[in-house]
């Protein structure tokens, strides 16, 4: 095993990007230092492994200290992390502790480094462990904590042209995996058995964290985990695969596929995905409000007359990051941005959530001059099945 493999394709470069930007920042913001912290819970890791370069096995979970002036502490609470973590890790070795007791270390750290008055940047505070918090306050009271998650956030979301070299890498793996779930679509087989045979090939090219949902039901207008329904024809079969690979960043692009051409009020659902298609490369531009632009999306779908559920979210490490696509995000003035990327996968149903659905969902990147489709593989609306 070559802990290599555990690790972005990224350079020290990028490794100089990331910390100068976050110091750069730190500074405008009167920051000794930020804090993040990373686990295996959902998404969380992924703040921590921006700076560190460093894949998190669970149950571990790791903390990085990053002063504006000296090289990072990293704290790990597993011994196999911390072997691997100075092996393949962005921060020194020398700079890299198990521990058993995260915020007590922390306080240690901060106290050698003379930062226990000063004022410090914590990476969503609001979902920090309570005895980390009370154990850096008792110890520390005259610090003064800042949440810095916003700007965090940002930072990870405008990709540098490694970082989208490293996403086309993982686009080249998703496409393959919806290549191979066509070929094996086939009437009678089960769902499981067909996303089976696109595990096997998403495994053996380095997939880590990964989400299936499938739609074969055409009375039921949502998604689900693959189950024992076996495949009928002429039921159209909707296929969502999301992933982050094991030396980093993520992949989702989904597609709709029809054993014969849709009739009625089903082939107008597929006209309406033709003019969103032409929409998004238009809207998702530099300065528009993500809530503006999914508003006025929204409003052609009703125009339309139909309704949709989850309209996208941002891309990176993980297969969901900020920001969502929605006429109400998590931060209402979320302003794109060049260099980030999205996946738009708005769910188009009858009103009343009535099936069938029509489902297809495409990552974009936002380009200083242009926003490029950057999954046109099985572009068809939707997807017919050979044969």
């Amino acid at each position: 095993m070559d802990p290599k493999e555990f690790k972005p394709d990224l350079s020290l470069e990028e490794k100089g990007r990331r910390w100068s930007l976050a110091r750069k920042k730190m500074a405008q913001e009167g920051l000794a230092a930020i804090i993040v912290y990373g686990n295996d819970r959902h998404k969380r890791d992924i703040a921590c492994r921006y700076f560190t370069n460093m894949l998190i096995f669970p149950p571990c979970e790791h903390m990085l200290l990053m002063p504006a002036e000296e090289d990072p502490v990293l704290l790990s609470t597993m011994l196999g992390n911390v072997f691997f973590a100075k092996k393949v890790s962005w921060v020194p070795a020398e700079k890299i502790y198990a521990s058993g007791n995260l915020g007590a270390d922390l306080v240690k750290h901060l106290i050698a480094l003379k930062l226990q008055n000063k004022r410090i940047g914590i990476d969503n505070l609001n979902g920090w462990q309570v005895q980390e918090y009370l154990a850096l306050k008792q110890s520390c009271p005259d610090v003064e904590v800042v949440d810095v998650t916003r700007w965090l956030t940002e930072m990870r979301a405008q990709k540098s042209h490694e970082e989208i070299k490293v996403m086309e890498e993982a686009i080249r793996i998703g496409e393959l995996a919806q290549r191979t779930f066509l070929a094996n679509l086939k009437p009678g087989v089960t769902e499981e058995e067909v996303v089976g045979k696109v595990e096997d090939v998403i495994r053996a090219h380095g997939v880590e964290k990964r989400l299936w949902l499938i739609n074969s039901t055409p009375e039921i207008a949502w998604p689900w985990l693959p189950g024992k329904t076996r495949i009928r024809k002429p039921n159209p079969v909707s296929f969502s695969p999301e992933f982050a690979r094991t030396e980093g960043y993520a992949f989702q692009a989904i597609r709709t596929y029809c054993w014969e051409e849709p009739k009625g009020e089903f082939k107008r659902m597929w006209e309406l995905w033709g003019e969103l298609r032409r929409m998004v490369p238009q809207e998702f531009r530099p300065g528009r409000r993500i809530a503006e632009v999914a508003a006025k999306i929204e409003g052609v779908i009703k125009e339309w007359g139909f309704e949709y559920f989850n309209m996208g979210h941002g891309l990176g490490l993980h297969f969901f990051e900020e920001s969502a696509i929605s006429p109400r995000p998590l931060y209402p003035d979320w302003t794109l941005m060049p260099n980030e990327v999205y996946v738009f996968h708005p769910q188009i149903r009858a009103l009343g959530a009535r099936g069938p659905l029509a489902w297809v969902g495409d990552m974009y990147w936002v380009g200083e001059d242009s926003t490029r489709w950057m999954t046109p593989f099985l572009p068809g609306l939707p997807e017919m099945i050979p044969g």
